[in-house]
């Protein structure tokens, strides 16, 4: 399944998460406010800054086409009319991810010798799950340290036997 509707397609492209933020705090950011140096203040930055004029202004927009040109000509090289067939483009940056992911100066997933190689924790029954745990970024690879974390919860044996269970009740084939 997929939530494009019948006859299209998701295409979801990013790049590395390792440029600079000053590029995108000084131009974009029209009314030059400090940017967020600690969680104690992303609150009060993010609720005063809600009209979205930040993200909005002329400059702001310009960074984020030019900066994604990289992601479409890799796009373009697998579909080359990529950008005459786009019905809905969204441009993320380091601000978006400060933003709507609450992540000081735009950070994206854990840095690599942070992120965790499995969701297990030291307290009996906790597993996390996230862009912090091995695999790390993007949603395929969220969604697989989720299933790692319920995998790690429970012996193949049991899952296998709750697979046959609901076979038997004919709730799957």
């Amino acid at each position: 399944r997929t939530l494009a509707p019948e006859g299209y397609v998701i295409v979801h492209a990013y790049g590395a998460g390792n440029e600079p933020y000053d590029i995108w705090k000084s131009k974009s950011n029209d009314d030059n406010r400090a940017t967020l140096t600690s969680t104690s203040r992303l609150d009060e930055e993010i609720n005063s800054r809600d009209s979205g004029d930040r993200y909005q202004s002329s400059t702001y927009n310009a960074l984020k086409d030019a900066r994604g040109e990289a992601l479409w000509r890799a796009i373009e090289s697998i579909i080359p009319d990529a950008r005459d067939r786009t019905v809905l483009a969204m441009l993320g940056s380091p601000l978006t991810h400060e933003r709507y992911l609450r992540r000081p100066y735009g950070s994206y997933g854990a840095a690599f010798e942070d992120c965790l190689k499995d969701g297990s924790t030291n307290i009996s029954n906790l597993m996390l799950a996230g862009d912090g745990v091995f695999p790390g970024i993007g949603i395929p690879a969220v969604a697989l340290s989720g299933a790692s974390a319920a995998n790690g919860m429970v012996k193949v044996i049991e899952q296998w036997q709750c697979l046959d269970e609901l076979k038997s009740q004919k709730l799957i084939s």
